[in-house]
């Protein structure tokens, strides 16, 4: 365990900036990440399989352009976003509630971050058990460490809603994923969106409000038919029957790795989606 006090080098600059930053940081895993331009993924700890899956597929791809994840490690929402990171070998950070000897909801998660060169802080001293108020204090760590929140979905009461109120206090975009008017796990994303929240529909959606150099050029990505270069090998394997990443990487010689990358920016994009079983096909 490591000890970062706000003076640190290592201190997160944009955390240093909130009002009641805390004075110290304990850390395990990679410091290094704290250097990092980072935004957070958030949403409901019960959440949907919609939620789950764009919860993934935005970790992944933001993660993909050298951006930390960071979460609160909790159920649904914020572990998908953890485990998405992880999928591609991107970095990211969990901030707790608690102190590190009340590791709290997910061991595995926890193991599975720092397994990933990953990082994870708390405010509290080893010994602190967990409170309703130190998830509280941990949201306001979520989103001031961030350059912005990406709200995947919440509840009409939520405390997603209470990590997105401390984003805006700090001056940070808010990003929103719609939802049906009926769909009782969008109510709450839905009010963000009426009150000043930026609706967003994929990942170029949140890196265009960025100067970030990993960028991909995006400029001239719209609604274009014509795929990139880049991902025409293995979008030409993949028809209107479902195929497996397994199939394409052996049609195309490609790694498992490479073919499952390619595959989430086809996703992204909206050229191709995602079946049970790591199955895809084309887009109407």
């Amino acid at each position: 365990m490591k000890e970062i006090d706000i003076e640190n080098k290592f201190y997160p600059k944009l955390l240093r900036n909130i009002i009641n930053p805390p004075k110290t940081l304990y850390l395990l895993g990679n410091e290094n990440n704290l250097r990092k331009k980072s935004l957070s993924i958030i949403g409901s700890r019960n959440a949907s399989d919609y939620g789950r899956k764009n919860a993934r597929i935005f970790a992944k791809g933001i993660a993909m352009q050298g951006i930390n994840i960071v979460s609160g490690m909790a159920e649904g929402i914020d572990s998908e976003a953890h485990l998405g990171a992880m999928e591609v070998e991107g970095s990211t950070i969990a901030v707790l509630g608690s102190g590190f000897n009340h590791i709290f909801p997910h061991r595995k998660v926890f193991e599975d971050i720092l397994k990933h060169d990953g990082t994870i802080i708390t405010e509290y001293e080893p010994d602190v058990e967990v409170f309703s108020d130190g998830f509280r204090k941990r949201n306001r760590i979520v989103a001031g460490i961030s350059l912005g929140t990406l709200v995947i979905e919440a509840k009409a009461k939520s405390g997603t809603s209470i990590t997105a109120g401390f984003a805006r206090q700090f001056e940070r975009k808010v990003f929103c994923i719609p939802h049906r008017m009926e769909d009782e796990y969008g109510k709450g994303t839905n009010r963000l969106l009426k009150n000043g929240g930026i609706l967003v529909t994929s990942i170029l959606d949140i890196l265009r409000y960025y100067d970030i150099s990993e960028i991909i050029d995006s400029a001239d990505i719209e609604e274009n038919i014509e795929v990139p270069k880049e991902y025409r090998e293995c979008y030409e394997r993949i028809g209107k029957n479902p195929i497996s990443s397994n199939q394409i990487s052996k049609l195309t010689n490609k790694s498992i790795s490479e073919v499952n990358t390619v595959l989430t920016m086809l996703e992204l994009e909206g050229f191709i989606k995602s079946l049970p079983g790591n199955y895809f096909c084309k887009k109407d």
